[in-house]
């Protein structure tokens, strides 16, 4: 799912790279993808200058990616990692 066809995701379907990680976590590219169009902030990450993060919420769920910006548009999705274990509705913040 690609919503800007000037930015390339540099997926490596190698053993142990970026796509067996995010399936680690249940998810595919597409879901990646999906999280990084819908987050509404990406930042550099404070320890690593060359890593982008960026947050979102897929399925219930909230997750922060972790990516790489290459040369022009392309991004190479370094991992995903979910924030929180539990889906949170807003009836469950209600009660607490």
């Amino acid at each position: 799912m690609n919503r800007n066809p000037d930015v390339e995701f540099a997926w490596d379907a190698r053993p142990g790279e970026n796509i067996d990680h995010i399936a680690e976590h249940g998810l595919i590219p597409a879901d990646w993808e999906t999280l990084f169009f819908s987050a509404p902030d990406h930042d550099r990450d404070k320890e690593h200058s060359e890593l982008w993060v960026a947050e979102g919420r897929l399925r219930g769920r909230r997750y922060r990616i972790v990516y790489k910006l290459l040369e022009g548009t392309v991004i190479f999705p370094v991992l995903v990692f979910p924030i929180t274990g539990f889906p949170i509705t807003r009836r469950g913040l209600r009660r607490h």
